[in-house]
C-alpha cells in the first residue's frame, strides 16, 4: 500500500489508476471508490468555451448569431466523424434561436424560441427542434422526456450546445439527457460541450418496480461532436437497448480528474443490448475508448478509429457491479454476449487495443492495432478477469468461445508487452480470463525490433512470453497467421500481400484539416509514448566526440540520443564535453524536461539570468526535488544524486521490474538514495560497471554517462534485463 500512497503523492490519480488497472480491477470497485475521493478532496477544472459573434443576420424581425468559422458544419467526407449537415428541416418544425424569445415565441421559423428546454417544454411526440447557428447556454441540462423527438441543427449550420458553466460545481444532472420515456428520439448534427456526461440515456433500472426496469431505447446519435465532459461522454445505462452511435467525434473525457486519470469513457454500455457504434472518431480519452460490459448483449462496434487513450481502446465486458447484471437472461454473469468487434483502427493505448473480460461468444476480427498497451500493462489482445465487487453470488465466469481472426497487430520498438496474454488470479480461489479453446486464424503480428511474443498466465496451461509457432502449438490454434511487416500505407491498410485481408478493409478518414480553438486543443496524456525525438543527430554533430568510444555515433549513441530527444544540448563552441562532469543544475533542467515531456508532450521553459532557477522552480513544484536537498546547484552531482534526480522524473509504476536486485557490492541503507538506486538497477537502466554491479554512489558522473541513463529512462526497450546482482545476506 505504500508504493500505491506515494504514487497518489507525486502523479496523483494516473499513476494509482494504472497500478490498480495492473492488478485488473475497475469500474464501480475499490479502486474506483478511492478515486471518487481523491475527486472530492481536489477540485477540478472545468474548460469555458465562448462563442464568438461575428455578424447578425434577420429572419422576420428576429436577429440570431451567425457562428464563427469554427462553429461550421464539417466538410463532407466518406470516413468517420460527422458529416456535412445537409438533412432537410420538417415543415412543422419547432425553430430555436439564440435570438429567440421564449415569452412570444411559436416555434415558427419567424418566431423562435431561445431556450432548448423552452422548445422542448411545448414540444409533442414527434417533433423536431430545429437549432439555428450559434452557442446555447441553457440554465439547467437539456431534457427530452417525451418519445420520438428530435434535436438538430438547422440544414447548412451548426449549432453548440454549452455546459460548461451550468456545470461550474460539477452538477451530476448536467448534460443532454434522454430521460426515461424518450425512446425513438435523436440527437442529430449538434456539438456538445461539458456536462457530469456529455449526451446520457436514463433508465427505470434502480427505481424499485422489477415489474418496469427498462431504459430510453431505439435512440439515435449521429453526426454530432461531443467533449469535454466531466466522465464519460456518453453513458448507456442498464436496459437502454438498440442504441445506435455514429459518425461521431467524440473527445476529451474526464476533464473532473482534472489532466490525470480516473473513470472517464468515450462511450459506457453498461447492460445496455444491441447497441451499434460506427464510423466514430474517438480521440484523446481519459480511460477506455469503448466498452459493453455488465451483461450487454449482441453489441456491434465497427469502423471507428480510436487513438490516445489513457486506458484500453475497445473492451468487450469488463468489470461490473452485480446488481447490474439481468440474472434471469444471464444468470452466469457474463459481462459481455456475442458483441462484435470488426474494421476498428486503434491506436496509442495506455493498455489492452481490444480486452475480454468475462465475454461469451465474441467476434474480433479484421481490427488494425498500432502501439497498444504502451503503459506495460496488459497487451495488445488482452484476456483479463472480473471481479464483480468480489460479492459472493456473483459469477465472474471466465471469457469463452472467443474468435479473433484477420486481425494486424503492430507494435513499435519501445513496446515490449506481449502479443496476447491471457490473465490468471490467485483471488478468490483462482480466477482463469478464459474457458475452454480459443479460436484463433489468418491474424498478423509484428514487433519493429524484436520477436512477437504471447504469454498466458493460467497455471494449468502456463506460457510464457513464446514465439508465434509455440503460441500455436500451445493452443492448437491461430492458423495462418504470421509474423510479418503489414507494410501499412498512410491509411494504415496493409500493402503486404502476405497480409492480404488481414485488418482494416476500409480506410477511415476523418478531417484532417479540422481545426480546434486554442481552449479545446486535446491535450497529451501523461504517458511514455509522449517521448519522441525532435531533431536528427549525425556523426561529428560535436567537435570533441570521439564517435568510437563507448557512447559515440558508432557505439551506443547515447549522446546522440539524449541530444535528438532534446533532453541535452551541446555548447555554443560546438561541443559537448562528454567526460566533464555533470552539475546539479544540468541533471534537475534534463529531470525537468523529462517530467514535463511524460506529463504533457512538450517542454517549454524560459531562461532567466539564472539559467537554471527556472528548471529548479518546476522540479521543487512537481516533486522531483525538495528545496532542501541540494545546498549549491552549481557543483559537480555524484552518481546517487543522479540516481535520485532522474528516477523522480517519471512515475515510478513506469519502472517495470525485470532484473533481481538482492544487494549490490557498495549500496546499502546508509547510502545517499538507496532506494532510487536500487529501483534503477531492477528496471535495468542501472547495470553497475564491473560483474557485481558496483555503482560507485559518491563518485561524480560525466556528461555522457548521464546521457546514457536518461535515455534508458525515456526508451524501455533500451533498458537491460534478466540479470541478478548479489545474494542476501
Amino acid at each position: 500500500m505504500n508504493m500505491r500512497l506515494q504514487l497518489i503523492n507525486k502523479w496523483g490519480i494516473t499513476a494509482f489508476r494504472r497500478l490498480t488497472h495492473s492488478l485488473c480491477t475497475d469500474c464501480e470497485d475499490a479502486a474506483t471508490a478511492i478515486l471518487k475521493e481523491i475527486h472530492i478532496m481536489k477540485r477540478c477544472f472545468i474548460l469555458l468555451i465562448t462563442g464568438i459573434t461575428i455578424g447578425m443576420l434577420c429572419v422576420g424581425n428576429i436577429p440570431f448569431t451567425v457562428a464563427n468559422a469554427t462553429d461550421a458544419p464539417v466538410a463532407p467526407r466518406t470516413g468517420i466523424g460527422p458529416r456535412s449537415n445537409t438533412s432537410e428541416d420538417p415543415i412543422n418544425g419547432i425553430y430555436v434561436s439564440i435570438g429567440g424569445n421564449d415569452a412570444t415565441a411559436t416555434g415558427a421559423i419567424a418566431a423562435p424560441y431561445q431556450s432548448i428546454n423552452a422548445a422542448l417544454a411545448s414540444a409533442q411526440p414527434g417533433d423536431t427542434i430545429i437549432l439555428r447557428n450559434g452557442t446555447y447556454r441553457e440554465g439547467s441540462s437539456v431534457r427530452i422526456r417525451n418519445p420520438n423527438i428530435t434535436i438538430k441543427s438547422a440544414k447548412g449550420e451548426w449549432a453548440i450546445i454549452d455546459l460548461t458553466s451550468y456545470n461550474s460545481n460539477n452538477r451530476e444532472d448536467s448534460g443532454v439527457y434522454f430521460d426515461v420515456d424518450s425512446s425513438g428520439s435523436r440527437l442529430q448534427g449538434v456539438e456538445v460541450i461539458g456536462g457530469f456526461y456529455a449526451v446520457s440515456l436514463e433508465t427505470r433500472w434502480d427505481w424499485g418496480d422489477p415489474a418496469n426496469r427498462t431504459g430510453a431505447s431505439d435512440i439515435v446519435i449521429e453526426d454530432c461532436i461531443l467533449h469535454d465532459s466531466q466522465y464519460d461522454v456518453i453513458k448507456v445505462k442498464p436496459n437502454c437497448d438498440n442504441i445506435i452511435i455514429r459518425f461521431n467525434e467524440i473527445y476529451n473525457s474526464g476533464i473532473a480528474y482534472a489532466g490525470g486519470s480516473g473513470n472517464a469513457e468515450g462511450i459506457d454500455n453498461v447492460n445496455g443490448d444491441r447497441m451499434t457504434v460506427q464510423n466514430n472518431y474517438i480521440h484523446d480519452i481519459c480511460s477506455t475508448g469503448i466498452y459493453a460490459k455488465g451483461g450487454a448483449t449482441d453489441a456491434l462496434i465497427e469502423n471507428n478509429r480510436i487513438e490516445r487513450t489513457g486506458e484500453a481502446g475497445i473492451l468487450v465486458g469488463f468489470d461490473t457491479s452485480p446488481e447490474f447484471f439481468d440474472t434471469k437472461e444471464n444468470p452466469e454473469y457474463y459481462e459481455s454476449i456475442r458483441c462484435t468487434v470488426r474494421n476498428n483502427l486503434v491506436i496509442d493505448t495506455g493498455l489492452s487495443g481490444i480486452g475480454l473480460y468475462a465475454a461469451k461468444d465474441s467476434r474480433i476480427h479484421n481490427n488494425t492495432l498500432i502501439n497498444v498497451a504502451y503503459t506495460h500493462y496488459h497487451s495488445a489482445i488482452y484476456f483479463g478477469v472480473t471481479f464483480q465487487d468480489w460479492e459472493t453470488y456473483a459469477g465472474r465466469p471466465g471469457n469463452i468461445n472467443p474468435s479473433i481472426y484477420s486481425n494486424i497487430i503492430r507494435q513499435p520498438i519501445e513496446n515490449s508487452r506481449p502479443i496476447i496474454e491471457i490473465r490468471y488470479a490467485n483471488e478468490l480461489g483462482g480466477l482463469s480470463a478464459l474457458d475452454g479453446n480459443l479460436t484463433m486464424s489468418n491474424n498478423c503480428y509484428f514487433h519493429e525490433s524484436n520477436a512477437v511474443v504471447f504469454s498466458d498466465r493460467r497455471p494449468y496451461s502456463t506460457l510464457e512470453n513464446a514465439g508465434l509457432a509455440a503460441w500455436q502449438n500451445h493452443i492448437n490454434s491461430d492458423i495462418g497467421s504470421l509474423e510479418a511487416d503489414p507494410m501499412l500505407d498512410a491509411d494504415y491498410l496493409t500493402t503486404n500481400p502476405l497480409c492480404a485481408g488481414m485488418g482494416i478493409t476500409t480506410a477511415l478518414d476523418f478531417d484532417k484539416n479540422r481545426t480546434y480553438p486554442t481552449t479545446l486543443m486535446p491535450s497529451r496524456l501523461p504517458s511514455m509514448q509522449n517521448f519522441a525525438k525532435v531533431r536528427t543527430s549525425v556523426a561529428g554533430e560535436f567537435i570533441d566526440i570521439d564517435e568510437n568510444s563507448w557512447y559515440g555515433f558508432n557505439n551506443q549513441q547515447v549522446v546522440a540520443h539524449a541530444y535528438e530527444y532534446d533532453l541535452i544540448s551541446g555548447y555554443p563552441d560546438g561541443s559537448f564535453n562528454p567526460t566533464g562532469n555533470m552539475t546539479i543544475a544540468e541533471a534537475i533542467a534534463i529531470a525537468a524536461r523529462v517530467h514535463s515531456i511524460y506529463g504533457t508532450g512538450t517542454q517549454s521553459f524560459d531562461q532567466g539570468s539564472v539559467w537554471y532557477q527556472v528548471y529548479v522552480d518546476y522540479a521543487i513544484s512537481q516533486g522531483i526535488i525538495t528545496s532542501n536537498d541540494f545546498s549549491s546547484y552549481t557543483g559537480a552531482a555524484t552518481r546517487a544524486e543522479i540516481a535520485y534526480v532522474f528516477y523522480n522524473s517519471i512515475p515510478t509504476s513506469e519502472y517495470y521490474s525485470q532484473n533481481i536486485v538482492n544487494s549490490l557490492p557498495d549500496v546499502d541503507s546508509d547510502t545517499p538514495y538507496q532506494d532510487a538506486i536500487i529501483a534503477l538497477y531492477d528496471a535495468g537502466i542501472l547495470t553497475g560497471n564491473n560483474e557485481q554491479g558496483k555503482f560507485n554512489p559518491n563518485n561524480n558522473i560525466s556528461r555522457a554517462e548521464a546521457a546514457a541513463i536518461i535515455t534508458r529512462i525515456i526508451v524501455p526497450s533500451s533498458r537491460s534485463s534478466g540479470n541478478t546482482f548479489g545474494s542476501f545476506s
